[in-house]
């Protein structure tokens, strides 16, 4: 009877002492879970955030702006005026003048009246070796537009004025809408061809 006695009390200080040391650790990783983790470093703390997980978008910096010349309307009469505005240096010609686009489509900031449908949308920009870009427009281009023979004219020439006159390389433009070939925009100027850049049309004084 003493052998078992003996087993019996050396397997229960076992089961004790295991016990003991369950309950330690447990206490330990408890305490390690409520502490807050360490504040960040001063480098952490000013590092760029990634991308898709900004709260805000970012804006542009300085060196990585150019300032181009829009023409629109103008209030007061027939020709077109300059406004300044700043685009994305991006890499390619071609890629700039799809911002500069976009911004004429945007309209202007001042009090100069709008030459292209708000609802237009940029599909591609091309630009060959003979220096014609072609500027493929969405079907908005078409449907939203004023209409008219002035309407036309200011639409054509805010386009091309502002793509050659900021753009060296871009000598003269053809307009495309959904890829195809038009033959006029609202049933009066010619869209066949490629149109020159024509700076009579812009009210004098303006910077150039």
């Amino acid at each position: 009877m003493k052998l078992p006695d003996r087993a019996l009390l050396v397997g229960g200080i076992v089961l004790l002492v295991a016990l003991i040391a369950a309950a330690f650790f447990w206490r330990s990783d408890s305490r390690k879970a409520a502490t807050p983790p360490p504040a960040p470093t001063s480098e952490e703390a000013s590092a760029p955030e990634t991308p898709a997980l900004s709260r805000a978008p970012a804006e542009i910096p300085e060196g990585n702006q150019r300032e181009v010349i829009l023409f629109f309307r103008s209030p007061g009469g027939d020709e077109l005026r300059g406004e300044k505005r700043k685009i994305f240096l991006a890499e390619t010609v071609t890629d700039q003048a799809r911002l500069a686009v976009k911004e004429l489509i945007d309209g202007p900031r001042s009090d100069l009246l709008p030459t292209l449908p708000p609802a237009a949308e940029v599909r591609e920009v091309y630009l060959v070796a003979d220096g014609t870009a072609y500027i493929d427009f969405s079907q908005a281009f078409v449907d939203g537009h004023v209409g008219g023979s002035s309407g036309e004219i200011d639409t054509v020439f805010s386009l091309v004025n502002t793509l050659a006159f900021n753009f060296p390389e871009i000598k003269r433009v053809k307009i495309l809408v959904e890829g195809e070939e038009r033959a006029t925009l609202q049933q009066h100027l010619d869209l066949s061809r490629a149109f020159l850049p024509d700076m009579s049309l812009v009210a004098q004084g303006e910077e150039r």
